[in-house]
């Protein structure tokens, strides 16, 4: 009534009471998936340059995060026995060389692919041994048993052909027999354990596989940074 009385007189009344001179307005958080999972709230009241300068911040920051997961295990893969395709073994190139082929090591160590050591008994997981091609190049290949003899024994048995020689070696050491390398002291693996390989190509699952969880892992920073803008931050900013 006093109200009225008043207006009839010509005061003029606010519809809502003003707030405070310099009062943030408080943002109310909006309900739905985005108000839960993101803590999505109004930033109307939020300067524009604070805005626009933390939500740049958060897609840089997310971009940053991908790239660095990306480069960490994008890359290739480890190069583990189920991991590699092995292309020849010392072993197997020396056979295939021929009897009258000198050395094999040289020509074994200009194959394409990686020089390393694959044993039979590592399990699919376990990485492959690397080798100093230097201490490799030391050793003697051959599947002449005379050539053999001849490199490890410089100067000893040069009145001897050939023949001869390989028929002395085995009368005494029958086990040369099967003996194709002379290798430095420094290897210790076997020429059938030596090899060149490559790294076999991610398969298309496992590329997706990777994709989805740099995905996953960016989602999860994307929404910790907004949750730490809309819950924490919008309401201390300065306003516009």
């Amino acid at each position: 009534m006093e109200r009225g009385r008043l207006e009839a007189l010509g005061y003029d009344f606010d519809v809502a009471p003003q707030s405070a001179a310099g009062a943030p307005v408080a943002s109310e958080a909006l309900p739905g998936l985005a108000g839960t999972l993101l803590g999505y709230r109004s930033d109307e009241n939020v300067a524009r340059a604070w805005r626009v300068g933390l939500k740049s911040l958060c897609v840089v920051s997310v971009a940053l995060v991908g790239a660095a997961i990306m480069t960490l295990t994008h890359g290739d893969l480890p190069p583990t026995r189920e991991n590699v395709r092995v292309i020849s073994t010392l072993d197997a190139h020396t056979r295939n060389a021929g009897a009258s082929a000198t050395n094999t090591i040289p020509a074994f160590l200009s194959l394409p692919g990686t020089t390393g050591i694959l044993e039979s008994t590592m399990a699919p997981t376990d990485l492959l041994k690397s080798v100093s091609e230097t201490d490799l190049r030391q050793g003697f290949c051959s599947q002449s048993i005379a050539k053999q003899i001849r490199y490890q024994y410089p100067g000893f048995y040069e009145a001897l052909g050939d023949d001869t020689l390989e028929r002395m070696v085995l009368e005494k050491y029958p086990e040369y027999q099967d003996r194709l390398c002379v290798l430095s002291s420094q290897i210790d693996a076997n020429p059938d354990d030596i090899v060149k390989y490559e790294l076999k190509p991610r398969s298309i699952l496992g590329q997706a596989g990777l994709w989805l969880r740099t995905m996953l892992i960016a989602a999860v920073f994307a929404i910790a940074g907004m949750n730490l803008y809309y819950r924490l931050l919008v309401n201390r900013l300065p306003s516009a």
